[in-house]
């Protein structure tokens, strides 16, 4: 039986440089900055009475206390900031360790602080999956392939925790795999740079008519690139306009309406990837392979 393989240790940081935290406390004139900031602040808000410069530190003097002290206080809102290295040096820990309900509130933590990253996901679907979260685990894993289509350790994982919910992965058309195999800013990058290619060469085609034979294929192959281009991005804009969600409860049986005593369908089980179609109030419109029905909205996660 395959194994789940195991967590990454990569993750992107924000800001610059790392940042220690001293135990001891320290006061302003300890502080190089603050002791500067003091003495710039002394030399405005001091009276100077009879001179040019006095009547300039008092009608300024308000806005400068007030930029001044923004800036003094702008190192202590950067230090309390969450390092998000740290969060998630501590969730890695907490998953080496077992304690997997301190290392999902700390990788979800992250992912609530804007570290929505394949490698910040993979690692959360893989302590949902230890900690018995078969949806959860499967919601995380399918968000991470869609930022990187390729990873193979990430279509690994979502494979066998599709097996083990005993669910089958929604099948899609071949072109539009293969579309999404590349991701959403990986298209952009190739068609703002096919874009500007196309560009040049018509600039170099009127600026030069001689070149215009030699120039006429690479203008063409650069159209088809964005063609080829604004095809991956249609879809994954269809994707989010159809946008697929997770079954995060057992024993939900798809509806033929949004009532409570509607015709059961089919029992669909935790952890099945289904369509979004519409909603009404309480109640979402679903498909899964050939069928549509209806499920309580309790009951599903969107995927994005």
């Amino acid at each position: 039986m395959r194994q789940i393989r195991g967590q990454r240790s990569e993750v992107r940081r924000q800001g610059t440089g790392d940042r220690r935290q001293r135990s001891e406390a320290r006061g302003p004139m300890s502080n190089p900055l603050g002791h500067w900031i003091l003495n710039i602040g002394y030399w405005i808000l001091e009276p100077k009475r009879g001179s040019f410069l006095g009547s300039l530190s008092s009608r300024f003097a308000p806005c400068a206390a007030v930029l001044l002290l923004l800036f003094a206080l702008a190192p202590a809102a950067r230090a309390a900031t969450p390092d998000p290295t740290r969060t998630f040096v501590e969730a890695a820990g907490a998953y080496d360790e077992n304690r997997l309900s301190d290392a999902i509130a700390g990788w979800e933590s992250l992912v609530d602080q804007g570290q929505v990253l394949p490698e910040v996901l993979f690692n959360l679907g893989n302590a949902y999956y230890r900690n018995g979260q078969l949806g959860r685990a499967i919601r995380a894993y399918r968000h991470a392939q869609t930022l990187a289509p390729r990873d193979p350790d990430i279509r690994a994982n979502l494979g066998f925790a599709a097996q083990t919910a005993g669910i089958a992965l929604p099948a899609r058309h071949p072109v539009a795999a293969l579309l999404l195999d590349a991701g959403r800013s990986e298209w952009l990058a190739v068609a703002s740079a096919a874009f500007w290619l196309l560009g040049l060469s018509l600039a170099a085609g009127l600026l030069w008519p001689r070149a215009r034979f030699a120039l006429r294929p690479a203008a063409a192959a650069c159209a088809l690139l964005l063609l080829l281009a604004c095809a991956g991005l249609w879809t994954h804009h269809r994707l989010r306009q159809i946008p697929e969600a997770v079954v995060m409860a057992p024993g939900q049986k798809v509806l033929s309406g949004p009532l409570d005593t509607s015709t059961p369908l089919l029992a669909i089980p935790e952890g099945a990837i289904v369509r979004q179609l519409d909603r009404r109030g309480a109640w979402i419109e679903i498909q899964t392979d050939s069928t549509r029905g209806w499920l309580p909205a309790s009951a599903l996660q969107p995927v994005l």
